[in-house]
């Protein structure tokens, strides 16, 4: 006999709030402020391709694509390493989250990025790239 009957469906739901923002992992929904800016990646693009935020704001980069992709920046100041593709699950749930990565920038400057999965230096690719402007 189950004691506490609402148990189990109460750590279900505290399980799927959880969420991560790890090379691969299932990123939480980004939610844009003064402080946080969204990137997505989708159709080997990034989304916006260009943003200029403020010192100190995080860039969260999340992948909706359908195969891995990755943020990683030209200069070597980041990586992010796979961030894996969402996937399906169906009409019962199942799914797995999109990946997705979060970098805080410090210091002013501008700082080009790419795809190491599917680097500009490929024709196919040539657009896949980003650039973040960080002013003070």
């Amino acid at each position: 006999m189950n004691r506490h009957p609402g148990l189990p469906l109460l750590l279900l739901l505290t399980i799927g709030c959880m969420n991560s923002s790890g090379p691969g992992g299932g990123g939480a929904v980004c939610t844009p402020s003064a402080t946080v800016a969204c990137v997505t990646i989708q159709d080997f693009s990034f989304s916006p391709p260009s943003l200029s935020i403020k010192v100190g704001t995080t860039v969260h980069w999340t992948n909706n694509g359908p195969s891995g992709h990755t943020s990683t920046s030209d200069a070597g100041v980041w990586n992010s390493g796979n961030l894996s593709a969402p996937s399906g699950g169906g009409a019962y749930g199942g799914g797995t989250a999109a990946g997705s990565y979060q970098f805080v920038f410090t210091a002013p400057g501008t700082y080009g990025y790419h795809c190491s999965n599917h680097p500009p230096s490929l024709p196919q690719y040539a657009g896949f790239t980003g650039t973040i402007t960080v002013t003070q």
